[in-house]
């Protein structure tokens, strides 16, 4: 199957999503209007994309895989959700003589906003296609390469996973993503997870049609859909770091709604991988204290908007508590009358927010869960050095302190 083809607006007409059984999709007849959609779409694609961007190739930028630059065209279709129209400004201002979105109703309330003309960064992004063997099917990955790469230093990796009916390209599309990435010298890869809603091996999905899975030898019956989301993620993000100069202490994962629930399935079974975590208005969250105690030593980043009507912020809060109580680093930011994903998707400012959460932690610096036998014993004697208590009105403004420095 043609790159081009799969990533189209119109890949739900085509059978390419697996949803499973009890998710919320969109209505009927938003998905009729996609298989009408497609075709404008898929004629937008065949424009093409450019030869090269500043000067550089795909091949030169993507050395060893099967690339090519995402066209105006092709962002242009994607940024609506097959060729539906847009409901609102940029800006989140009203349309002239369209109705706003109500962002109480769920799906039918999602604000949908034209893509804007592409910044220098996205012009970069590069739409990138290769054969999972193990799946027996062609799959979809973007990717972006900073300016700044050195392939004589390491850089940091950031992973973003999409969410339920998104595409790697409309995800790497959310604003701001490639231009902090350009600031702050991040390689950013989208990776597919097996379908439009592979849900990242976090539960069951179902095998896309024409795929023709292989035997798992784990398992000696065929890979399940499940299992091919999960493969499909962690093979690219390994070609991604096999491609390039990788700093192992600075690979980041960040995801939004099912890319969320993503962030934390993947989080937690490959912890000994990521320097940070950031779910956005993740789906499932962290459940239970020992679904949070496999997270506990990574900094996470929660963010979640506060009248989300799809996926509510009582699962961002719970997650927190969980980690509370795992003793879990993390920050949860909610974002006042905030929906489910317009304030990310079109809010530059937040994923900014987003890079300095990864800017601020690295393996490096990371130093997991506090825990007393961290701390030095205590002395004995009244003194208020390190690692002694401080006499009653040492601390600030007068009132009793333990410990100084250190203590």
């Amino acid at each position: 199957m043609n790159l081009r083809h799969i990533l189209i607006a119109g890949v739900a007409a085509a059978g390419l999503i697996a949803v499973p059984a009890g998710a919320q999709t969109p209505a009927p007849k938003a998905a009729t209007a996609a298989a009408k959609a497609a075709p404008k779409a898929a004629a937008k694609v065949l424009a093409g994309p450019p030869a090269s961007v500043g000067g550089k190739t795909a091949a030169q930028l993507a050395p060893g895989q099967t690339c090519a630059f995402v066209s105006p065209a092709h962002a242009d279709a994607s940024a609506t959700d097959a060729g539906a129209s847009p409901n609102i400004a940029h800006d989140g201002k009203p349309l002239p003589g369209v109705a706003p979105p109500d962002i109480s109703r769920g799906f039918q309330g999602i604000p949908r906003s034209a893509q804007p003309p592409l910044t220098a960064s996205q012009k970069r992004i590069l739409e990138c296609t290769y054969r999972l063997a193990e799946g027996g099917l062609d799959l979809p990955y973007t990717l972006f390469i900073p300016t700044k790469y050195d392939a004589a230093k390491p850089i940091a990796l950031v992973v973003d996973l999409h969410g339920l009916n998104i595409t790697p390209l409309q995800q790497i599309l959310f604003d701001g993503t490639t231009d902090y990435a350009e600031q702050y010298n991040y390689i950013v890869v989208a990776p597919m997870g097996l379908s439009l809603g592979g849900w990242w091996g976090s539960r069951q999905t179902n095998v896309p049609q024409g795929a023709s899975p292989q035997t798992n030898p784990k398992t000696n019956a065929a890979f399940t859909g499940q299992e091919l989301a999960e493969l499909d993620a962690m093979t690219v993000i390994s070609t991604v770091r096999q491609k390039y100069n990788i700093d192992n202490n600075r690979i980041y994962l960040m995801g939004h709604s099912m890319g969320g629930q993503g962030t934390y399935y993947l989080g937690g079974a490959h912890n000994d991988i990521w320097a940070g975590l950031a779910p956005l208005s993740g789906a499932g969250g962290l459940a239970t204290p020992e679904a949070a105690a496999r997270v506990k030593d990574i900094p996470i980043l929660i963010m979640h908007g506060e009248k989300d009507s799809i996926v509510g912020p009582d699962t961002s809060r719970r997650t927190a508590l969980n980690l509370q109580a795992a003793g879990g680093h993390f920050l949860y930011l909610q974002q006042p009358g905030a929906d489910h994903e317009f304030w990310i998707r079109r809010g530059a400012k937040n994923m900014e927010r987003v890079f300095m959460f990864f800017n601020t932690v690295s393996k490096t610096v990371n130093q997991g869960a506090v825990t007393a036998d961290m701390l030095p014993p205590a002395r004995g004697g009244g003194g208020g050095g390190r690692g002694g208590a401080a006499p009653a009105g040492g601390g600030r403004g007068g009132a009793p302190a333990s410990g100084g420095r250190g203590g």
